[in-house]
């Protein structure tokens, strides 16, 4: 089965007069649905509701919360749903990452409520549930979560699907320390549904670590995904890139040839 490409929803990308060609689906946020998107694709994906949203915080799979949901995912026909790993404490505020607005809780504690809420997601929703892993960031909001072990516990446990973003093990293994093949070998690979693809940066000249920069992709990401693409067998692939029209259009043209298609896309 040939593996659907798609691009996260920016201006830039709905700029594109010919992005109906070049993608079989955008994938957008709750809080953009409603905005305009540029000429018709075929499918639109829905992932994330909220940006300031932790699974970490008790109850907050509420009705409100299963009502917006299932609206936006009517609203859009979103064949399945997207959600971050995340997060360390109940309350979280996105500046560029997450940062924390409470204590992080325990790993068990975590564990628990995550599993809980999953579930909570899955009883009330029928579209496939994804999570996505995240870039580990060293303020608060991001302890215990990027671990592996800790992923694989989660997946496993509540029956998901994984969305993999490479860009965030690869910045995850470089303040590990870590080989990211090493730590990508440790996750579920059979539950991958979904890749995201862009491009990290270092923090600066002599730090190794990365940053979760969304930067165009370097010969070192196609090289990554290529060997991803050997340990999974991914439904779909979405790139992360929301500055230049041009350079999104050349990027996702190179992302066509290394998915081996003819380009004129192919339903998701």
């Amino acid at each position: 089965m040939a593996i659907a490409l798609g691009v996260a929803w920016s201006p830039v990308a709905a700029a594109l007069p010919d992005l109906g060609h070049l993608v079989d689906f955008i994938e957008l946020p709750g809080w953009a649905v409603d905005e305009p998107h540029g000429p018709p694709v075929r499918r639109k994906v829905l992932h994330n509701l909220d940006k300031d949203f932790s699974l970490a915080k008790a109850s907050v799979i509420d009705a409100t919360w299963v009502a917006r949901a299932n609206a936006q995912i009517t609203a859009t026909n979103s064949p399945w749903l997207s959600v971050h790993l995340g997060f360390s404490t109940e309350d979280v505020r996105f500046d560029a990452h997450m940062l924390p607005e409470g204590p992080v809780l325990s790993q068990d504690m975590l564990f628990d409520r995550f599993v809980h809420n999953i579930r909570e997601v899955r009883r009330h929703i029928a579209q496939p549930l994804l999570l996505e892993n995240l870039d580990y960031c060293p303020e608060g909001a991001y302890e215990h979560i990027c671990d592996p072990a800790f992923i694989s516990a989660v997946v496993e446990a509540t029956d998901t699907e994984l969305l993999l973003d490479l860009a965030h093990l690869r910045v995850t293994a470089s303040w590990f320390g870590r080989d990211p093949m090493e730590m990508l070998l440790e996750l579920p690979l059979r539950r991958v549904f979904e890749l995201h693809i862009s491009s990290p940066l270092p923090l600066g000249t002599h730090d190794p670590r990365l940053d979760d920069a969304h930067e165009p992709l370097t010969d070192d990401d196609i090289t990554f995904l290529r060997a991803v693409l050997d340990h999974t067998r991914p439904a779909a692939l979405v790139l992360e890139y929301r500055r230049d029209p041009q350079v999104l259009r050349a990027q996702l043209l190179q992302l066509a040839r290394v998915l081996g298609r003819a380009w004129r896309g192919v339903g998701c």
